[in-house]
This record gives C-alpha cells, structure tokens and sequence, in this order.
C-alpha cells in the first residue's frame, strides 16, 4: 500500500448488521474479537439469501454515538451491495451509502495486515497526499477482488475527503 487516489464513490444500498468495537488507533483496539462474528453472520446470511458468493462487502465505520467514542470507540455497519433489499430481510438492517468524494488506496495481503494498512493510511498517507478529510462514513471494501484465503487479496480502504 503506498498509493491514494481520491475518487468519486457512488451511492450504494448495503444490507446488513451493525457493532461497536474500539478501532486501530485506539489502545483498547479489539476490532478483530468483535467484528469477526459480525462480518461472519452476515456472510451466512447472504448465502441464505441467495445472494451470489462474490457479492460486494463493505465495512461502513463512524464514531459510535457514545462518550467513548473519545476513546476510540467506533461503530462499523457490515453489509452487503445490493441493487434491490429483499422482502424478508432475514434479521438485517439497511443502509444506504450517499455518493461523495474519498481518498482510497489498495490493502494487499491478509486480514493479519490489514490494520497495519489502515493505520498507515491515516497516519501516514492521508497527511502527505494534503487529503483533508470531511465528516462520513469511513469504508473498507471488499470485493471480487477479495479472498479471504488468498494471501494476495485486495481490498479498498477509504476515506471521506474535500477539495481544498
């Protein structure tokens, strides 16, 4: 990962769940213990949808709506892209994603790496790129370009941003 570009994301509807956990740049970060089981039950349930296997998955993360969120604590809605919610949304929620400006780059490896990706991401890339960022959902996407076995996986982190 070392390079940003800064696109103009669509609007997207995504169905799925939601958690609290404290993210990477917090010292109580637990993402992995949390997020885990989220990201796993909402992959059974597009398979009980019938949704297709390399249907696109996107982590929408904010800051949770709690005093902790001082501490890190973030809140980050697991979903799945869809063109059309279904009728019976088997226990799911749904979000819809505005359209909008963000920086992004390419996290390539494992999911072991990913929090080193996306540490340096906001750390170090966003501030050499002059990339200001503005108040949105912060996102991790998953697609056909994804493998979860593969240790060559890629997937894209973003960042809302705004032209200066």
């Amino acid at each position: 990962m070392s390079k940003i570009s800064v696109v103009e994301m669509p609007a997207r509807t995504i169905i799925g769940k939601s958690a609290d956990f404290y993210g990477a740049m917090s010292p109580k970060f637990n993402g992995q213990e949390v997020l885990g089981p989220v990201w796993g039950l909402v992959n059974a349930k597009r398979a009980e949808l019938g949704l297709p296997a390399d249907s696109t998955m996107i982590g929408a993360t904010q800051p949770a709506s709690s005093a902790e969120a001082e501490n890190g604590l973030l809140n980050q809605f697991v979903g799945i892209v869809v063109d059309e919610v279904p009728a019976d949304l088997m226990g799911l929620e749904v979000m819809h994603l505005e359209a909008g400006l963000y920086a992004t780059t390419e996290h390539v490896g494992g999911m072991e790496t990913l929090v080193n990706s996306i540490q340096s991401f906001y750390s170090d890339l966003l501030p050499v790129y002059g990339c200001t960022q503005r108040s949105g959902l912060h996102l991790e996407i998953y697609d056909d370009r994804f493998d979860m076995s593969s240790p060559d996986s890629i997937m894209t982190i973003a960042a809302p941003v705004q032209r200066v």
